[in-house]
């Protein structure tokens, strides 16, 4: 079986609910099936960690959009980046019209007041995904191991809108680029180095923060790709654009 081919019309999925067509999916739904075909078809990331995209793997699951095929079977696709595959399995819509419907049904009933709510609580979720990918994407540069990483969860808050995503981008590469530095001072001392990050982190955001509009605000970079999720989110469901990057998440701007 192709993985983009449904299932029959009149076959219902017995393990998930019945949804009949686009609208009936609601907003999140919506965002993480057109994340999942824009990611199948641009050969991107579905989401900017796995973490991430295990979510939005596991909720459609759950609707009956997709099953997982731990076998990697013949006909399946694979995830970009992962060790996992999914078969489409929604009989409501032919795959190969699945992204033009989701497409249009976000940017026309999802620009509308009532999703603002749930457009933010993406925004805010993709936060720490986002940065998360980049501080990990900074340390990988800069030869230093993943187990760095840890230092986020003391800076990075539960629904984070102090600070833009630019200005975490800023703080991340600066904090790195003192983490280099102060390596060369001191080689192998693995907790100076953590020590480094963690109170450089706090003390360049609140730098950023303070400066002049557009100053030590980093806008996404071509090393780093956006996710599917991401683009989804910032391009179709909303049109905050840069702002996505450059504003702190606020309700105002959705």
């Amino acid at each position: 079986m192709n993985s983009t081919e449904p299932y029959p019309v009149d076959t219902e999925r017995p393990d998930a609910p019945i949804i009949r067509d686009v609208p009936h999916l609601g907003g999140r739904a919506a965002v993480y099936l057109l994340a999942l075909v824009h990611a199948h078809n641009a050969r991107v990331r579905v989401a900017p960690t796995l973490q991430g995209t295990h979510a939005v793997l596991s909720a459609l699951t759950m609707f009956g959009l997709i099953r997982l095929d731990p076998q990697l079977q013949s006909g399946s696709h694979a995830v970009v980046g992962e060790k996992v595959a999914w078969i489409y399995t929604w009989p409501r819509i032919p795959f190969n019209e699945l992204e033009g419907f989701l497409d249009e049904y976000l940017r026309g009933e999802g620009r509308l007041e009532m999703y603002s709510a749930t457009w933010l609580a993406l925004w805010q979720e993709l936060i720490p995904q986002e940065v998360t990918a980049y501080l990990q994407h900074q340390l990988r540069i800069h030869h230093f191991g993943d187990h760095f990483l840890a230092e986020l969860a003391s800076v990075l808050v539960p629904n984070e809108s102090r600070y833009s995503l630019g200005h975490w981008r800023y703080a991340c590469w600066a904090a790195v680029r003192s983490m280099a530095s102060v390596s060369l001072q001191y080689p192998g001392n693995t907790e100076i180095l953590r020590f480094t990050l963690a109170s450089e982190l706090p003390r360049r955001l609140k730098l950023a923060q303070g400066a002049l509009e557009g100053k030590l605000c980093f806008s996404p970079s071509y090393s780093l790709p956006d996710s599917a999720l991401t683009t989804v989110i910032s391009t179709i469901a909303t049109n905050l654009g840069d702002k996505f990057w450059i504003s702190p998440p606020a309700i105002e701007l959705l």
